[in-house]
C-alpha cells in the first residue's frame, strides 16, 4: 500500500487542517474567551467544598454562553478552558512532583469512585 495513500495519515491531516482553520475563525474571540474562564474559575474554584453544586455552576455559565453569544463563542470558551486544564494539570504534576498521568488517573479514580457511592446510594 502506498503510503501517501493510507485512510489513517489523510483523515489525520485532514482533521489538522480542519483544527487549523477552526483556530484561526475562532482567534479573534480569545481575549473573550480567556475573560470568561478566568471569571468561571473565580465562580466554581471557591465552591469545590460543595462538590455537587461545581457542575450546576459550570453548566450555567455554559448555557448562558451559548444562549446569549452562540456556538463559536461557547466553542472558542471550551477550546479556553481546555487550554487551561491542560496547563493547571502540567503545573500541578511539577508542583507535586507526580506525571500529569498519575494526576488525570487519581482524578479519573476519584470521579468512578464517586459514581459508584452514588449507584449505591437507595432511591
Amino acid at each position: 500500500m502506498d503510503p501517501e495513500m493510507d485512510p489513517e495519515k489523510e483523515f489525520r491531516r485532514q482533521m489538522l487542517a480542519e483544527a487549523h482553520a477552526e483556530r484561526d475563525r475562532l482567534l479573534p474571540l480569545r481575549a473573550e474567551a480567556t475573560q470568561t474562564t478566568i471569571e468561571l474559575m473565580r465562580a466554581s474554584t471557591g465552591r469545590t467544598d460543595e462538590p455537587d453544586l461545581v457542575p450546576y455552576l459550570n453548566l450555567t455559565y455554559l448555557l448562558t454562553i451559548k444562549r446569549a453569544y452562540g456556538d463559536d463563542r461557547l466553542l472558542a470558551f471550551a477550546l479556553s478552558l481546555a487550554n487551561w486544564a491542560v496547563a493547571s494539570i502540567d503545573e500541578l504534576a511539577k508542583l507535586t512532583g507526580a506525571s500529569a498521568q498519575q494526576i488525570i488517573d487519581k482524578y479519573e479514580t476519584e470521579i468512578m469512585a464517586a459514581r459508584e457511592a452514588a449507584d449505591e446510594e437507595p432511591a
